[in-house]
């Protein structure tokens, strides 16, 4: 596991309960694992930018839950970019509307790590598994 993924677990920590992830109890539902894992896959086989546009669609059933999770997210790998800027936006504002591909590998990769450390720190909550 590299560096990166290790700072960023006490960040997920916290980022789990302040993204209300993670109910009052301590408890989060299982679903969330699902989204973690089924993003990460998303993002090598659909490109980031795709994958981030289905993520954020707000029609979608399972909306704020992933939006929780983008939220989470952001938080870990721009914390000061503020509240009011979703991480789509935040991910388009960097690259040029999806256009600089350097910059789309760095935030991918930021991404990746953010993922994997979020996924580590779910584990030491409990798991609802209505």
């Amino acid at each position: 596991m590299n560096n990166k993924v290790n700072e960023l677990i006490p960040k997920a920590l916290t980022a789990i309960k302040d993204c209300r992830i993670a109910g009052a109890d301590g408890m989060v539902e299982k679903e969330y694992k699902g989204y973690i894992a089924s993003m990460g896959a998303s993002i090598i086989q659909s490109g980031l930018i795709a994958t981030l546009a289905f993520y954020s669609n707000e029609q979608s059933q399972a909306e704020g839950k992933r939006l929780k999770l983008l939220e989470a997210i952001k938080l870990l790998i721009a914390p000061a970019s503020g509240a009011n800027i979703k991480l789509f936006a935040f991910v388009l504002l960097q690259t040029s509307d999806g256009k600089n591909k350097t910059e789309i590998g760095k935030i991918e990769k930021q991404i990746s790590d953010a993922l994997i450390a979020l996924k580590l720190a779910l584990r030491t909550f409990k798991q609802d598994e209505a």
